[in-house]
C-alpha cells in the first residue's frame, strides 16, 4: 500500500488506526468492529487505501478508496 493509507491493527490490547507515514495512532478502540469502521471512514474521507490486519499482524483485507482513473476509449 502507499503513503497515507490507513492501517487497522491490534497492539497493546487495543485496536488502532494509523495513517501510513505517521508515528502515532489516529484513534483506538477495545472493539475490532469499531476500529475497522473508524478506519474505513478515515480512508474514505482521505480517498486512500484501508488495510485491516489480524491480531498477529498479517493482512486480512485491503480496500481502495482512491478515485478511479478513466481511460480513453
Amino acid at each position: 500500500m502507499a503513503e497515507g493509507d490507513v492501517h487497522t491493527y491490534f497492539e497493546d490490547g487495543l485496536w488502532k488506526n494509523r495513517v501510513e507515514g505517521g508515528s502515532r495512532a489516529s484513534n483506538t478502540s477495545p472493539r475490532r468492529t469499531d476500529a475497522v469502521l473508524a478506519g474505513r471512514l478515515i480512508a474514505k474521507k482521505r480517498r486512500v487505501g484501508h488495510v485491516v490486519h489480524t491480531p498477529e499482524g498479517d493482512v486480512e483485507t485491503e480496500r481502495d478508496f482512491r478515485p478511479r482513473v478513466k481511460r480513453p476509449q
